[in-house]
C-alpha cells in the first residue's frame, strides 16, 4: 500500500486524509470500470468548496498494475543485495580457507 501523498500503487487514503473508496464506473466509456476515489463529504457546503480541489482519483486497474510493478522492481533490488551478499560471503570464506592454510604450514 502507498500513503496518502503518493500516486502509486493502490491508495489508502486521499491527500486530504479521507478514506478511499472503490466505485463502479457507469458512463458509456468506461461502464463497470472500477476506480477508487475519497470518500465525499456529506455536507454540499463543505463539498463544494473541495470540489475544485485535486482529490483521490484512481482506476483500479491501473493502481493494480503501478502495485505490481512496485513489487517487482522491489524484488529486483532484493534478488541483487542477495547476490552482492553471497559475492562478499564467498570472497570473506576464501579468505579465511587461505588464511588456515597458511598458518597450517
Amino acid at each position: 500500500m502507498t500513503n496518502m501523498n503518493n500516486n502509486e500503487g493502490i491508495p489508502s487514503r486521499c491527500w486530504c486524509g479521507k478514506g478511499i473508496v472503490t466505485y463502479v464506473s457507469k458512463t458509456e466509456e468506461t461502464q463497470y470500470r472500477r476506480f477508487f476515489r475519497y470518500v465525499r463529504l456529506t455536507c454540499f457546503c463543505v463539498f463544494k468548496q473541495r470540489k475544485k480541489e485535486n482529490h483521490l482519483f484512481k482506476w483500479v486497474d491501473d493502481a493494480m498494475f503501478d502495485e505490481i510493478q512496485r513489487i517487482d522492481e522491489h524484488q529486483t533490488r532484493i534478488a541483487e543485495e542477495i547476490e552482492d551478499l553471497r559475492i562478499s560471503m564467498k570472497k570473506i570464506v576464501e579468505e579465511e580457507v587461505m588464511n588456515i592454510r597458511i598458518r597450517s604450514m
